[in-house]
């Protein structure tokens, strides 16, 4: 599925950058703003904090603007926060052929979670004033609640004894089980089976060790499957426009979308997937795609490919002794 516009379009890349934040005037550290992960960890501000000012700016190849059919190039930074329903644009000022720059606001009481700032580029094509013309590449996340500036989040796992715990003991019997209704997902390993702890947690022998690694290969796929599936259901499409649901399900989805439709861009796939979903289209296409992204995220093949190798050394030793 490829977005066809009626009207030329800028083909390069849109940047935005963030250069500068500032938190009531107070210049925020660099360390908390990545370029590579387009990210603004803003979970150190102090909490009665009024206005978060992000110096923005955008760049596009100027020689394609020189040759293009545009006129009354305008440039705007657009902030949405999908939590609380707002949408804010703010226009940037031209400082020479292809680049804008100014500033976005972002007010505490319009802004929970995380905000998403984005770029649009708008002109006159053929006498039609207001046509989108470029968007940003890569937007960037402003998240108030990420203590480092990265999309990408580890799994908190917890030994638990499930027959003795509330709301695990209706799993008694499984080794595992994930846990992503609220908050970030928890991987709770079940303590009870016998033998389970020492084989995760220790590696005493080669054989032992060979069993953890296929053992935790198989237990980071199955959580990948299950972070995904939550988050894909937590998606919604709206005129055509994809609804990422923010935090980790965001995350998540970003990360393994690319697996499945390597051929379109993020927006587009997700927009596939969630009218799959809903459609109650059969499921067995896209889950032999989730397998694949999960088998790739969790390094399933390699640990396989390893332990093949392994065991076929340990049966020659065997063999020659």
């Amino acid at each position: 599925m490829k977005t066809a516009f009626p009207y030329p379009i800028l083909v390069g890349d849109v940047t935005l950058m963030a250069n500068e934040v500032w938190v009531d005037n107070i210049k925020l550290s660099l360390n908390l703003i990545s370029d590579g992960e387009h990210v603004i960890a803003l979970h150190s501000i102090k909490r009665d904090w009024s206005e978060i000012r992000v110096k923005v700016s955008v760049t596009v190849d100027s020689d394609e603007l020189t040759a293009g059919v545009w006129d009354s190039l305008v440039c705007v930074a657009v902030v949405r926060n999908r939590k609380t329903n707002v949408r804010l644009s703010f226009p940037l000022r031209n400082e020479s052929a292809g680049r804008w720059s100014g500033e976005v606001e972002l007010r505490r009481g319009e802004h929970v979670g995380r905000c998403e700032i984005d770029a649009w580029i708008a002109a006159e094509v053929n006498g039609v004033g207001g046509r989108l013309v470029g968007r940003a590449e890569n937007r960037w996340s402003a998240d108030f609640e990420a203590k480092q500036p990265t999309r990408q989040r580890s799994i908190k796992m917890v030994w638990k004894d499930f027959p003795d715990h509330p709301s695990l003991k209706d799993f008694r019997d499984d080794p595992w089980i994930l846990d992503a209704e609220s908050g970030e997902p928890v991987l709770y390993l079940n303590s009870s089976l016998e033998g389970f702890r020492a084989v995760l947690d220790t590696a005493s022998s080669a054989e032992r060790k060979l069993v953890r690694e296929v053992m935790a290969t198989q237990i980071a796929s199955e959580a990948w499957t299950a972070m995904f599936n939550s988050a894909l259901y937590a998606s919604v499409v709206e005129d055509g426009e994809p609804e990422w649901p923010g935090g980790w399900q965001e995350d998540v989805l970003r990360r393994m979308i690319p697996d499945f439709f390597p051929d379109i861009s993020p927006d587009e796939a997700l927009v596939e997937l969630v009218n799959r979903r809903v459609r109650g289209e059969s499921g067995s296409d896209l889950h032999a795609r989730l397998m694949h992204s999960a088998t790739l995220h969790s390094k399933k093949q390699k640990t396989v490919a390893s332990a093949v190798r392994t065991l076929a050394r340990m049966a020659d030793s065997r063999d020659n002794s």
